[in-house]
C-alpha cells in the first residue's frame, strides 16, 4: 500500500517475521509501558540475533521506539500501530490500498483508500488520545472502571464502539455511513458524499434538514438508548446534489444511563438549534420542547 500515511507506505517493506515481532511488542505493552527485548525473543521464538536485526529495521522505519533503563525495551509508535491495523485489514481483504489524506479532525484522521474490487472507500483512523484523557474518561462511559489506558487502547476501544454502533444503525437505513470493516483503531467505510453542514452554501429545504436531524436524535435516544454527544454542524454532512444528510462521528456517543447523557443532549441541541436559526433562518425559542420530543416526554 502506498500513500502519505507512514504506516501504509512501509507495508511493502515488512516481512511476516517483522510483523510477528511488531505483534509481540503490542502484546507485551498490555503488561507494561515497554516490551523487554528478552521477552520479545521468548514470545516470538526467533533467535536473539534475528530479533535484534528486526528491531533495528523497525526502529529505522520509525515503527517502534527504543528505551533503555533497567532493561532495553521497545514501544510501538503511532505509525507502527497503524501498520498493524492496515496489514490486518489487507489480509481480511477489506482495504487494498491507501491514498492521500482527506481530512484531519480533533480525534481522527480520514484517508482515501480502495478495496479489493477497486472501489473508492475511506478509512477513519481513530486518534482518541489526541484529546484530553481527563475529558475522555469523564465523557465516555466505555472507559468506566479502567484505571490504566494508553493512546492505543483508547483508540481501539473507541473505534470498536463506533463500529458496533454504526453496525446497529445501518440495519435501519438511518443517515449514517455504510461501514465495511474495522481492525484496532481503523474503520473502513464507503465514501460519504457531501460537505460539513458548516460549509454548505445552500440548503434548499432547511426545515427538512432540521427535521431529519431531530428525528435521528429521537430514534437514537428512544430505540437505541444513545446520545450522540457531539451533534454539531461539523458532524453532519450535507450533499447539495441529492439533499441527503449523513450524521458522522460516533466514538463519543454515550448510553442514556450515563450520568451526563441528558446534559450532553441539551448541550448538543441548544447549540445546534441556535446555529441553525442564525445560519439558515429556521429557529425555535422553545428548545425544551425539542429536547422533550427527542427524549419521549412529548
Amino acid at each position: 500500500m502506498a500513500g502519505t500515511l507512514r504506516g501504509a507506505r512501509v507495508l511493502k517493506d515488512l516481512s511476516n517475521m517483522d510483523f510477528r515481532v511488531l505483534n509481540m511488542i503490542e502484546t507485551l505493552l498490555r503488561k507494561g509501558e515497554y516490551a523487554p527485548v528478552d521477552k520479545i525473543v521468548t514470545y516470538s521464538k526467533y533467535r536473539d540475533k534475528d530479533v535484534d536485526l528486526i528491531l533495528s529495521k523497525l526502529n529505522k522505519l520509525k515503527l517502534i521506539r527504543r528505551w533503555s533503563g533497567g532493561f532495553i525495551g521497545y514501544s510501538l509508535s503511532i505509525a507502527g500501530f497503524d501498520a498493524l491495523a492496515l496489514n490486518t485489514l489487507y489480509n481480511k481483504k477489506i482495504v487494498y490500498g491507501v491514498g492521500n489524506s482527506r481530512g484531519v479532525g480533533k480525534e481522527s484522521d480520514i484517508y482515501h483508500a480502495i478495496d479489493f474490487e477497486n472501489n473508492e472507500i475511506i478509512i477513519k483512523i481513530n486518534r482518541t488520545g489526541r484529546a484530553s484523557f481527563k475529558q475522555i474518561k469523564r465523557k465516555r462511559d466505555f472507559l468506566k472502571g479502567r484505571f490504566h489506558y494508553s493512546i492505543f487502547s483508547t483508540s481501539t476501544i473507541s473505534a470498536k464502539r463506533e463500529f458496533e454502533i454504526l453496525t446497529k444503525l445501518k440495519d435501519q437505513n438511518l443517515p449514517v455511513p455504510d461501514i465495511k470493516g474495522y481492525n484496532r483503531h481503523i474503520i473502513a467505510m464507503n465514501v460519504v458524499e457531501g460537505v460539513e453542514l458548516i460549509n454548505a452554501r445552500e440548503l434548499r429545504k432547511p426545515i427538512k434538514v432540521l427535521e431529519t436531524v431531530i428525528e435521528f436524535a429521537k430514534t437514537l435516544y428512544q430505540k437505541y438508548g444513545l446520545v450522540h454527544a457531539d451533534l454539531t454542524e461539523y458532524n453532519i454532512l450535507y450533499d447539495e446534489r441529492t439533499e441527503q444528510v449523513t450524521v458522522i462521528d460516533f466514538p463519543q456517543a454515550v448510553d442514556i444511563d450515563h450520568p451526563d447523557a441528558e446534559v450532553f443532549l441539551r448541550r448538543d441541541f441548544i447549540h445546534f438549534l441556535d446555529y441553525f436559526g442564525k445560519k439558515w433562518g429556521v429557529s425555535t425559542d422553545d428548545h425544551e420542547t425539542v429536547i422533550e420530543y427527542i427524549i419521549g416526554k412529548k
